[in-house]
């Protein structure tokens, strides 16, 4: 943390380097210094006053004594009288110059004292410039036009209008500032706090019509928390998320990690990695498991609205994706796929997603939205893979029902397999067989420009192992 403080009263300034939450406590604390200084300078001044006061009556008391002396040296002899004569103009003159002085002390007292209010007015335009800038909090994204390989998005309000938000914008906003990386349980996690959403069909304005999807730091009427903070039907304030791929941790039974410098785990199948996944919850740890599609949800979702493209490879990085097997977890190019600290999101390894699947008749299951890891099946039937032509999303899933909102996800109603006439450039393998099937996302290490935060695979079931997919560990 940097520790920048002012010239003169040495209290703690904020900076560009340092994490909003570093700085706020430091900010309330000169703030306060501040509130104390101006204080005690008010008191002094109240001081000062009634020194002022006394002191001219003072000089009164003196001028009257200085006239008596004038009296009484007339009586006396020449010389006398014009050395009493002198002796009394000095008198005078000292106490006159002495309350110059003092008036100019209480003149600079003043002014230090407004040179303190106006750092205190522009330490609060500082502490509202570095937040969000003049843009509200409320921010979201909305597909403006399907087709054309990506689709033209747009940021919008909360009332759904179009807004350009900086990226100085994303690094001061409450809830992409608040993702932090931190240890749990000796794991690299990164740290995120709750977040409310709402997705809504825009009412008026060049978008009218449109779906927005929106997100607020706080409670707003309309919002509800993002279902990623749900668990057992209740709220959760944070859940973290493995910085890196799942890695081997070892132990007896085997554990699963998020550890830089290893290679990704992997070769063992759906069913066996959650339960690695839960193994690390013995002797007072508790909830990890594998990562979820609400949880994956919530990154497509908050990357998504910082780029205004699903194009992940084009704006954070292509990723291991043009290789020959896997790397470590956080190799150089492994590391190109990365967003706001969670590394290699797409490429080098598949990742396994709990809490959607489809069943053998074809129509997507999801885990509820309230938290209690409970499927529902949503009666959607998922895509199919036609055997050959990988796909591309094109529109998206809506609607909703008991215990389930698409709009809590990212699904395709449609595809295409010309990637020209897709809305996301991320390729979609839709279902196949009928024996049911699971999602692995984003990538493996040869999947090109088709891998991507928004990259799925439907093809398999849950038996399937290889050197080609891993998970992720998440804690909520």
């Amino acid at each position: 943390m940097r520790d920048d403080r002012t010239q003169h009263l040495n209290l703690p300034l904020p900076s560009l380097e340092n994490e909003l939450q570093e700085d706020c406590p430091r900010i309330r604390e000169a703030l306060q210094v501040l509130d104390t200084n101006a204080g005690d300078q008010k008191a002094e001044i109240s001081g000062l006053e009634k020194l002022t006061d006394e002191q001219g009556k003072s000089l009164s008391s003196l001028e009257g004594r200085a006239t008596e002396l004038e009296n009484r040296a007339a009586a006396c002899e020449g010389r006398t009288s014009a050395l009493e004569k002198g002796v009394a103009e000095k008198a005078d003159a000292a106490a006159t110059t002495g309350e110059l002085e003092r008036l100019e002390a209480d003149k600079a007292t003043r002014e230090e004292m407004a040179a303190h209010d106006a750092d205190k007015d522009a330490h609060d335009a500082l502490v509202q410039r570095i937040t969000v800038g003049s843009l509200s909090p409320v921010i979201g994204i909305c597909c403006v036009e399907t087709g054309g390989g990506a689709g033209l998005w747009c940021n919008v309000d909360g009332e759904g209008q179009p807004v350009s938000p900086t990226r100085r914008y994303f690094d001061y906003h409450p809830t992409y500032n608040a993702l932090r990386r931190v240890l749990v349980d000796s794991q690299v996690m990164q740290e995120h706090h709750k977040f409310y959403y709402k997705a809504f069909t825009i009412a008026s304005g060049p978008f009218q019509g449109k779906t927005a999807r929106v997100i607020s730091p706080g409670q707003q009427d309309g919002f509800k928390p993002f279902p990623s903070f749900m668990r057992d039907g209740k709220e959760a304030d944070v859940w973290y998320c493995g910085t890196y791929a799942a890695t081997d941790e070892g132990g007896t039974p085997k554990k699963l990690g998020s550890r830089p410098g290893k290679m990704p785990f992997v070769s063992v199948d759906f069913p066996t990695m959650k339960s690695y996944c839960h193994n690390r919850n013995v002797g007072g740890v508790n909830r990890f498991e594998m990562w979820n599609i609400y949880q994956v949800s919530e990154l497509q979702l908050l990357a998504l609205i910082e780029a205004a493209t699903p194009d992940t490879q084009a704006v954070y990085g292509r990723g291991r994706v043009d290789a020959t097997s896997a790397a470590t977890v956080d190799a150089l190019d492994v590391a190109t796929a990365s967003w706001r600290g969670h590394v290699g999101l797409w490429g080098n390894v598949w990742q396994m997603v709990d809490g959607i699947d489809v069943t053998p008749a074809g129509t997507l299951r999801l885990w509820k939205n309230d938290g209690v890891r409970e499927f529902v099946d949503t009666g959607f039937v998922c895509p199919a893979y036609d055997g050959t032509n990988v796909a591309y999303m094109q529109t998206f899933k809506t609607g909703a029902g008991a215990g389930f909102d698409f709009d809590d996800i990212f699904f395709p109603a449609t595809t295409t397999t010309n990637i020209l006439a897709g809305t996301v450039p991320d390729g979609f393998w839709g279902r196949w067989g009928s024996a049911g099937n699971v999602l692995y996302l984003g990538g493996a290490w040869s999947n090109g420009s088709g891998a991507g935060l928004f990259c799925q695979d439907w093809l398999e079931t849950q038996a399937l192992a290889g050197t080609y997919i891993g998970c992720r560990l998440a804690k909520v």
